[in-house]
């Protein structure tokens, strides 16, 4: 299945408009997306939550295809990817840091090269997968890494930390799972735990948006894009706030091509 509409994809692809269009149905059609009109960001949650039990993986270069936990080490195998190194070098440049936190870690593939390059930092991460924080934790303890603990969660709850608990808050293509509905309260919580930055690798909208005034977000191909300047102007000073586009040679992928971005936020 996966090969034919990769096929497709590719056909349709000679008629740019008619590929837009088709893939705006197609994605706008997804059951996911369909329960999210009626149960919002709770319906993205729940999918995520079991997204282990169904077959595939999310990362083209996967070499456990087939096994039980395939997406999950996908994930773990993907830490080479080229966009993890550029994540890194902008949390590095606020060394020394004492404090780390992942929000939608997934196994910990990001967590796990920070935590050899500083060794001694208190790194957490939390996903609302079960199966991926239970494989994460073995892996890094494998990897004899002591100074990561995963843990279960949403980006949606963060109550269980106290205000400005970490020096750092993250996350890495996580908002953009996180509907109009949530996304105000995810950056004001974020932001509460944060004593120096906020840093988010998400899909930016570089363009203005008709009808979003308040940067809440457009569905696009199966994500939420957003105006991240226009969003977090509301919680902080725009001076404050810079975003970068990411380019080719980080994220290759054409949709991350256009909207991929790091936003930072100094507090």
């Amino acid at each position: 299945m996966a090969k034919v509409k990769k096929r497709a994809a590719l056909l349709l692809r000679r008629w740019p408009s008619l590929y837009d269009f088709v893939a705006r149905v197609y994605f706008a059609l997804q059951p996911v997306h369909l329960r999210e009109l009626v149960f919002g960001t709770k319906a993205r949650e729940k999918d995520w939550a079991v997204r282990h039990l169904r077959k595939g993986n999310d990362w083209d270069d996967a070499q456990h295809t087939g096994e039980d936990d395939e997406w999950i080490k996908g994930y773990w195998d993907s830490r080479n990817h080229r966009h993890r190194s550029f994540l890194l070098e902008r949390i590095f440049r606020f060394s020394p840091i004492s404090s780390i936190l992942e929000i939608g870690c997934n196994c910990g593939p990001n967590l796990s090269l920070i935590a050899k390059k500083f060794p001694s930092t208190e790194v957490r991460g939390i996903d609302v997968n079960p199966m991926a924080i239970q494989k994460g934790n073995e892996l890094l303890a494998q990897e004899g890494i002591s100074n990561v603990k995963l843990s279960v969660g949403k980006a949606s709850e963060l109550a269980q930390f106290q205000d400005k608990s970490f020096d750092i808050v993250f996350t890495d293509a996580v908002l953009i799972y996180i509907g109009p509905d949530k996304i105000k309260e995810v950056v004001r919580e974020m932001l509460r735990l944060t004593r120096r930055a906020l840093i988010l690798v998400e899909r930016h909208c570089f363009e203005p948006q008709n009808g979003n005034p308040n940067g809440l977000g457009v569905y696009r191909y199966g994500c939420w894009e957003r105006d991240y300047l226009t969003l977090l102007k509301q919680f902080v000073p725009e001076k404050h706030i810079s975003i970068t586009k990411i380019t080719e040679d980080l994220w290759p992928e054409e949709r991350w091509q256009k909207s991929g971005a790091i936003i930072e936020v100094i507090v």
